[in-house]
């Protein structure tokens, strides 16, 4: 997609040069970075400036300012993140394994890819509970990845024997996913974590969840 062709935020120019794009590209990549460094406590426009060697005038010729640059630096990071969720979640991958091989699988992998990018991710987070606009677009990609992790397991229906495999797969993601956000201290401060054996919990996360896949209906009194 050429420069101009590129949607801009509120409060975002596009650049119209290749040029100028490719300079604001890496303004957005040492935003990134200084986030998955710092966090958003760390984050400041002047430092983005000096280690991208862009000029904060140069900056302040794209965006309004340092919230317009966040909310800019999120929709490259959540290019990347969906990049991420379909390579994550391709049916080819995982082809020829059954549930009970692929679900323990997939969780460690889902857990790899928040372990990754877990700082970068935290600090929107962290932002979208004061900024509406941060948080939207956190929804967003939350539900791309909700998605394609759901209709993957149901690629597996027949191997699912609770009453409502639809149910059953969505609450699943949303329990794994919560329960990998607090381990990995993605909504709050590093130091504010519980302490957490990541590989026993990725353990129990993958039993836990074939248990409730597996189980055959409980019967209920008439």
């Amino acid at each position: 997609m050429s420069p101009s062709q590129r949607p801009a935020a509120a409060g975002v120019r596009a650049p119209k040069q290749e040029r100028s794009q490719r300079s604001f590209d890496l303004v957005l990549d040492t935003t990134l970075h200084l986030l998955a460094e710092k966090g958003y406590a760390g984050f400041a426009l002047t430092e983005v400036s000096r280690r991208s060697k862009v000029s904060v005038g140069s900056i302040y010729t794209r965006v309004d300012g340092k919230d317009d640059l966040l909310r800019a630096a999120q929709g490259r990071f959540l290019e990347r993140m969906r990049a991420e969720h379909r390579t994550l979640t391709d049916a080819e991958r995982w082809a020829g394994l059954t549930l009970v091989e692929l679900l323990p699988a997939l969780i460690a992998e889902f857990a790899g890819l928040l372990e990754r990018e877990g700082r970068v991710l935290g600090a929107f987070l962290q932002r979208g509970a004061v900024d509406p606009t941060v948080a939207d677009m956190g929804k967003s990609g939350y539900r791309d990845l909700r998605d394609r992790f759901t209709e993957l397991l149901l690629s597996r229906r027949d191997e699912i024997r609770h009453p409502d495999p639809v149910r059953a797969v969505g609450s699943i993601f949303t329990t794994v996913y919560a329960a990998l956000a607090r381990a990995l201290a993605l909504d709050v401060a590093p130091t504010a974590a519980e302490g957490s054996d990541l590989p026993t919990l990725l353990e129990d996360l993958g039993g836990m969840a074939l248990s409730f896949l597996r189980a055959e209906p409980v019967a209920t009194p008439d």
